[in-house]
């Protein structure tokens, strides 16, 4: 098995993908049944070092940057969506815990560098000031990953917060301290385990919360030991361009099934060979070029990110809005490219054990993430482009 190393290059992080990709695709019927990555799975991702991708290099971890993540990412979700799922949102919890303060860094990686760190950032609760901190009260939705890890980082709104003129806030609290209420029966990426957390007069001290726009507008003061990957980037930009590597590794993998599967198919009356037909070549050839595009875009875009964690730069308005939308984007040429490649799959690709059908499940799930909103990305792209407002904070 080929293992991460310290400041981990793409290429390290495609061979410790690919060391362990036949394993993955061998459990991921066994992730679906159990409704969460299957454990093998797990061992095997944490040996490989791809749990510690973006954690900061002070706590033992890669610290690689997007680059890394995103090739990894296309591997791994190809072979089981739900562990390339699980990477994705674990991998930039992990990377988001860096802005928080110090106290709480050394809290949360004390485990070492390959913890995992579910939750959802969507401010579904309430966080009501206390001596000394918070009490967060509420239900949380989609935590991904839940069942793997051991602390959760999730959003709420405040009582008061001066920092922040929504009163967003993020907090990171032990998974021990909320139920985990299994509500994950769905259409796609059921090996995920993206089930609801609640929270009941939970304590959270003050080290362990982060005002959202400081999070998530990557200016956080907290940093440790000149981790400037951490405490640059904006979150939603490295979300979107994550999760789309994710979704464009899924439609890889349902590609490569379908064109496996149609050379070797027959026309059902005619015994003729389906890969013959030239609408089944048409389909491949315009489903392989949209996974093409799609992929570059991603690439692009973290090459991008990783140029501004490099430099010192930030990533102005406008430039946000385009990579946010060409993460949308990609998400959407590869649901039309498994789309067309399921239309002609013929009447054996609707049985429950069709891998295929199974890939276009998960497809069909992983795009209606909020933050990948092809109609929303539109909007704030075209509009930063006509010279207006963007018409929303969630850049």
């Amino acid at each position: 098995m080929t293992r991460i190393h310290p400041r981990a290059e793409p290429d390290s992080a495609t061979a410790a993908a690919e060391s362990i990709a036949e394993l993955l695709r061998t459990h991921a019927p066994e992730s679906e049944r159990l409704r969460h990555v299957a454990p093998e799975s797990v061992r095997a991702m944490a040996n490989a070092g791809l749990f510690r991708l973006l954690t900061p290099a002070v706590h033992g971890g890669a610290e690689a940057g997007l680059g890394a993540q995103v090739a990894s990412l296309f591997i791994v979700a190809a072979a089981d969506p739900s562990a390339g799922w699980v990477q994705m949102v674990s991998n930039a919890h992990a990377w988001m815990v860096g802005s928080f303060p110090v106290q709480c860094q050394a809290e949360v990686f004390a485990g070492g560098p390959d913890i995992r760190v579910p939750g959802t950032l969507a401010a579904q609760g309430k966080a009501t000031r206390v001596e000394g901190g918070w009490r967060l009260d509420g239900r949380w939705q989609f935590a991904s990953g839940v069942d793997h890890g051991d602390w959760l980082l999730i959003g709420a709104v405040a009582d008061v917060l001066a920092e922040s003129p929504t009163r967003a806030l993020h907090v990171i609290v032990p998974k021990s301290e909320v139920d985990v209420d299994d509500t994950w029966f769905t259409l796609g990426l059921r090996g995920t385990g993206s089930k609801d957390i609640v929270a009941d007069d939970v304590f959270v001290p003050d080290h362990r919360s982060i005002a959202t726009k400081m999070l998530f507008d990557g200016h956080s003061p907290h940093g440790e030991g000149g981790a400037t990957f951490v405490n640059r980037l904006p979150v939603l930009v490295c979300l979107s361009v994550q999760l789309a590597a994710a979704v464009v590794g899924i439609g890889r993998g349902a590609l490569d099934l379908h064109i496996e599967r149609t050379a070797a198919r027959r026309e059902v009356y005619t015994k003729s060979s389906k890969a013959e037909d030239p609408g089944a070549q048409m389909r491949v050839a315009e489903s392989v070029t949209e996974l093409d595009l799609a992929r570059a875009l991603i690439e692009q875009a973290a090459d991008r990110c990783d140029e501004v964690a490099r430099t010192g730069e930030r990533l102005e308005l406008n430039d946000r809005a385009e990579l946010k939308w060409h993460a949308a984007y990609a998400v959407e040429l590869t649901r039309r490219s498994v789309d067309r490649v399921f239309a002609a799959a013929g009447a054996h690709g609707i049985y429950d054990d069709s891998l295929l059908q199974a890939r276009y499940r998960d497809i069909n799930t992983a795009c209606h993430h909020a933050i990948v909103d092809f109609d929303g990305n539109a909007r704030l792209y075209g509009r930063t482009r006509l010279g207006l407002d963007p018409g929303t904070p969630l850049v």
